[in-house]
């Protein structure tokens, strides 16, 4: 089946430990994913806390992951990238694994706005605000004292909201996000989080805050970060689809989809049944044996998201002078 993953960090940990992109021993490749049958795949720029300790360090780290895109799509003998709606639509009739390209921390434009549109220009058409810790934009979820976004923070939602870059609040503080989703008149998503009524996790969502998503017209994306699932133990399948199931009873089945992390969590700390991309199928099989229908199955492995992206994206590639 057709699928759209909303997030992995397979870009970055291909650089780091210089692996294909295409064929690789991680838990995604682009190789795996095509013997799927056709799909979208988000694919982060990470930027770690640690790259702003030097100067321009996250600006530079995050081009350095897009580099690693850039090289692959040099010797490939197909345009992966999804740019616009017509890309979005496109992909649909193509047996070939697309990517959307994202940014995963906003500290990767250093503080300066214009930065927003040389990564727009550059492709990246989803980003977050935050990583796990506070940055120039606002608080992440793991802050000390939570005082939202900054007045830097509010200008970058609304840059995001002119440019048709979607935007992510996931890792966001719940100050940070209630700032943003209150600033901001397109869709929402959150492309990596969980139920925090179901796992008490600070990265996870709030009933108010699954609501608040659900009303902007977005997504959450499932993650399969065992942490992020279930508190007791290592979580398995049967836990990411008790996630979707609450979801779809909170506001129903159009507002939940799939965020995987793959490469961004070591094998033993993802769900059982989940652990690479060829394993997704899995969730299908579990979501059948659960009694959903085929057309909430279809919304859930990609049509929410695929709407999402209709809604968000330009119609049209906008290439926008930096300064």
């Amino acid at each position: 089946m057709f699928y759209i993953d909303g997030h992995c960090d397979t870009l970055s940990k291909a650089l780091d430990e210089d692996k294909d992109l295409y064929i690789n021993d991680l838990q995604f490749s682009l190789n795996a994913a095509d013997k799927l049958g056709g799909g979208i795949q988000v694919m982060a720029s990470f930027v770690d806390t640690k790259y702003l300790n030097s100067k321009n360090g996250a600006f530079i780290r995050c081009n350095n992951i897009l580099n690693k895109w850039d090289e692959y799509q040099l010797r490939s003998d197909c345009d992966r990238l999804i740019k616009n709606k017509d890309d979005v639509c496109n992909s649909l009739d193509s047996n070939k694994t697309k990517v959307l390209l994202s940014i995963e921390n906003g500290a990767a434009i250093n503080g300066n706005l214009n930065n927003v549109d040389y990564f727009y220009n550059r492709g990246v058409r989803m980003m977050s605000i935050t990583w796990n810790d506070d940055n120039e934009l606002g608080c992440g979820a793991k802050t000390k004292e939570d005082k939202g976004l900054t007045d830097l923070g509010f200008e970058y939602v609304k840059k995001l909201e002119n440019l048709g870059v979607i935007l992510d609040i996931s890792h966001s503080s719940e100050k940070s996000f209630w700032n943003a989703i209150s600033n901001t008149s397109n869709s929402v998503v959150a492309s990596h989080s969980n139920v925090y009524e179901l796992c008490k996790n600070q990265r996870n969502l709030k009933d108010e805050q699954i609501k608040a998503i659900a009303k902007s017209g977005g997504i959450i994306g499932i993650c399969f970060y065992s942490e992020f699932l279930n508190e007791n133990k290592r979580a398995d399948v049967v836990d990411v689809v008790e996630h979707i199931k609450y979801i779809k009873k909170l506001v129903g089945i159009n507002y939940v989809g799939l965020g995987s992390d793959f490469d961004g969590m070591s094998i033993d700390k993802t769900a059982k049944g989940v652990e690479n991309i060829i394993e997704i199928n899995n969730i299908i099989k579990e979501l059948k044996r659960q009694c959903f229908s085929d057309e909430d199955i279809r919304k859930i492995m990609w049509n929410n998201w695929y709407n999402v992206l209709q809604r968000n994206l330009k119609a049209k590639t906008l290439y926008k002078s930096v300064f």
